[in-house]
């Protein structure tokens, strides 16, 4: 196990806490190891990968308690065991490489955060690197961690901090970095969060309140503390896109819409962060979607409309030359 703690390479030399920890915890990592040699991981890539996870050890150690040293050592050990299990895991599987999703969050994301060691487990680690995956390509992933940082650094002292709350936290985070698909898991706890935290994650200004801005949110899904934004809506599938024919709104409660393109059903999901769009679950239709019935106010968005569906505060519309949909405010709405 010395080769993977104190082998060569300068991220050793600024990782001591980390190397002293994996040589007091090598018995408890055996079986680790083992299991990804079996599964195909070599010395060679073990060790690098452990080497490389130091120096974002170190930080993470550092930040917890004011004064260098006062983690206790079981602690410390603790902490080591699991996140080694994890870089050890994730060397296995193919994922831990340069530039990889895994590696960002055990490099950059857990270090910066503020945790309750007394009340916090390391499997916090194991949920943060899932939840990236999952937030990548969905939302921006930079400002989900911040917003986990920044909502850590504003926990109260008198609020016990435990995995559940960070992963509440993380929930609220990512749906305010656009991850749409998190709304109702995110609004059902963003009010229980304490308020500073809540304020610090969801970006509130001066004078605004989580209550009211959550409770017109629930009004006007597409808003947030402000009038709707005009933006579009999905893409050609060649440009990275859903669609490989203009899609047709034909449907919508202002955040959930239902949409058409050829014979393929889909969901359309938007909100004051960001937007989604899925496949619809039910099998393909061959039958052409019943039109909507042109009334005048589509006039005001084109001639070539095929729908226009206007709810919870805005307009989603579809054109007959676009792959795009448009979502705009609904004029006659205040948010």
């Amino acid at each position: 196990m010395s080769a993977y703690a104190a082998g060569p390479g300068s991220s050793v030399e600024a990782a001591p806490l980390w190397a002293a920890a994996l040589r007091r915890v090598a018995d408890d990592l055996r079986h680790d190891l083992d299991v990804a040699r079996a599964g195909g991981a070599s010395d060679a890539a073990l060790a690098a990968a452990l080497r490389a996870a130091g120096p974002g050890f170190e930080r993470f150690v550092a930040r917890q308690g004011a004064p260098a040293g006062s983690v206790p050592e079981p602690v410390v050990d603790r902490w080591a065991t699991h996140w080694a299990r994890s870089v050890v895991a994730l060397t296995a599987a193919g994922r831990y490489g340069e530039g990889s999703v895994a590696r960002w969050v055990l490099e950059w994301v857990v270090p910066a955060l503020r945790l309750d060691l007394r009340t916090v487990t390391p499997l916090v680690v194991d949920d943060l690197v899932t939840a990236a995956a999952q937030v990548s390509g969905r939302a921006d992933a930079t400002g989900w961690a911040r917003g986990i940082e920044a909502g850590l650094a504003g926990w109260p002292a008198d609020v016990p901090l435990t995995d559940d709350r960070v992963r509440e936290l993380g929930a609220v985070s990512a749906w305010r970095a656009g991850h749409v698909r998190l709304r109702a898991a995110a609004r059902s706890v963003a009010a229980s969060l304490p308020d500073p935290v809540a304020r610090a994650v969801l970006r509130l200004e001066e004078g605004q309140q989580v209550g009211d801005l959550l409770a017109r949110n629930a009004a006007v899904p597409c808003a947030w503390g402000a009038a709707v934004e005009k933006r579009p809506v999905g893409a050609f599938q060649g440009f990275g896109g859903a669609w490989l024919l203009p899609p047709v709104v034909t449907g919508g409660d202002g955040h959930r819409w239902s949409v058409v393109s050829g014979p393929t059903r889909w969901t359309v999901l938007t909100d004051a962060f960001g937007d989604a769009v899925l496949p619809d679950e039910g099998e393909p239709t061959t039958e052409d979607p019943a039109p909507l019935v042109r009334e005048e106010w589509w006039d005001r968005y084109g001639d070539d409309i095929t729908g226009a569906v206007r709810a919870g505060g805005a307009v989603l519309v579809s054109r007959r030359s676009s792959h795009r949909l448009r979502l705009v405010p609904d004029p006659g709405v205040t948010p």
